[in-house]
């Protein structure tokens, strides 16, 4: 039922540098990674336009971001990335391929601020960004700053020099309509508070976050095809990050199970989870409510 789990790698905290998720570097990377391209980020420079240089440069916090978004595989050896499409870079680079539609984005947001294995404590692929939005919603709230946000990552990960940054690039990724901006994710009060907005509950974004489900699912729990929905919620922490309550993840399960990707046992107690699609055949689907 499920195609073997992808190497996933952690990323490095602050692997983004000071530069922002830019969507139109992140989709000129995807036909490289299509060709299985390879190179140092200098070759890469020239091949996709992405700008760097020896020292610095945008080539490798994008591919970064897009190994973390689910979009690419990678592997570095001696200063030489190896890339290739993950299943769902697939998806995205036919159906959408300058990531334009908001299903991709908050699709991308989500798989961003994703849980990374099953370790304790737990950590995201890119911790910077699980922090806000999964591990954020008890010390945080809803609503509130930067500063906020800096005191988290610092008792999470010690004083480091670039957290002021990271802390910064990681709410302007949601700010910024060149980046993830213009869904919403993040919206900014006139004292400069942020406030956390939901993932929208609404059909067209159902088999998006039905993609999401499942690329989660052999990410965290690949041996399994049938999970308790409790399990699942608390272990990968799938509602915390769109900010669903029960009725909303009610709403979307309905639908799931009439569309016969899940089925939904609830006689034992507590709702168990079963797989009946491919991994494949759901990513396929993903963009098939589009308007």
């Amino acid at each position: 039922m499920k195609i073997p789990s992808l190497k996933i790698l952690p990323l490095p905290l602050n692997f983004p540098q000071t530069f922002l998720p830019e969507r139109r570097l992140l989709s000129q990377l995807l036909p490289f990674a299509k060709r299985n391209g390879c190179g140092d980020k200098v070759f890469i420079g020239a091949e996709t336009g992405i700008p760097t240089g020896k020292s610095t440069g945008k080539v490798d916090p994008m591919i970064y971001f897009a190994h973390g978004m689910g979009l690419i595989t990678i592997d570095k050896e001696s200063g030489s990335w190896q890339l290739g499409l993950t299943p769902l870079g697939y998806v995205v680079l036919q159906e959408d391929p300058f990531l334009s539609e908001p299903q991709s984005l908050w699709l991308l947001h989500l798989m961003l601020c994703r849980r990374f294995m099953l370790s304790s404590p737990a950590s995201g692929i890119a911790d910077a960004w699980f922090t806000l939005f999964a591990e954020g919603g008890f010390r945080l709230g809803g609503c509130f700053k930067q500063a906020g946000f800096l005191d988290f990552l610092m008792d999470r990960h010690g004083e480091k020099s670039y957290l002021k940054s990271l802390s910064g690039v990681v709410i302007r990724s949601y700010l910024e309509d060149s980046c993830l901006g213009h869904i919403g994710v993040l919206q900014q009060t006139k004292d400069e508070s942020l406030v956390r907005q939901s993932a929208p509950s609404k059909k067209e974004f159902f088999p998006i976050y039905a993609s999401y489900l499942y690329l989660v699912w052999d990410d965290l729990f690949y041996s399994d095809n049938q999970i308790s929905l409790d399990c699942f919620s608390e272990q990968s922490r799938c509602f915390l990050i769109m900010g669903w309550d029960e009725s909303m993840i009610a709403n979307w399960l309905d639908w799931m199970t009439d569309n016969g990707i899940i089925q939904v046992d609830r006689y034992t107690g507590t709702a168990m989870l079963l797989r009946l699609k491919t991994t494949q055949q759901v990513l396929a689907a993903s963009y098939s409510e589009l308007i």
